[in-house]
């Protein structure tokens, strides 16, 4: 599974507090959430010709601005090292924000992965 391969390999950053799309109430920062967004299958006029893509958002949660991006750019290190489970063939980073009922800024990567 596909999200194993994320788990294992955003598993060890933000002190192992990585959560499957939404972090618990109680989780402390800086903090890493991520969501599979979507899958794209390539069709030929045959049908599926059994390629895959997959669409990963990934959220780096902290209290200041400068902690988010240097998480942000832990997670892009960690998803672009070669792996098992998948390969990234397109990252990019999404614009940053401030969630001012959280006081929490945040920085975020989408990544096209391949299974």
């Amino acid at each position: 599974m596909i999200e194993t391969a994320i788990a294992t390999r955003l598993g060890a950053l933000a002190g192992g507090r990585v959560y499957p799309e939404i972090a618990p109430d109680d989780a402390m920062t800086p903090r890493i959430t991520w969501l599979a967004a979507g899958t794209v299958t390539g069709w030929v006029l045959s049908g599926w010709d059994g390629s895959q893509q997959a669409t990963l958002q990934v959220d780096c949660w902290a209290d200041t601005k400068l902690l988010a991006v240097e998480l942000g750019w832990q997670v892009f290190n960690a998803m672009a090292e070669p792996g098992p489970g998948f390969s990234v063939g397109d990252a990019q980073r999404l614009p940053d924000d401030y969630e001012a009922d959280t006081r929490l800024y945040r920085v975020s990567w989408e990544f096209t992965l391949q299974p």
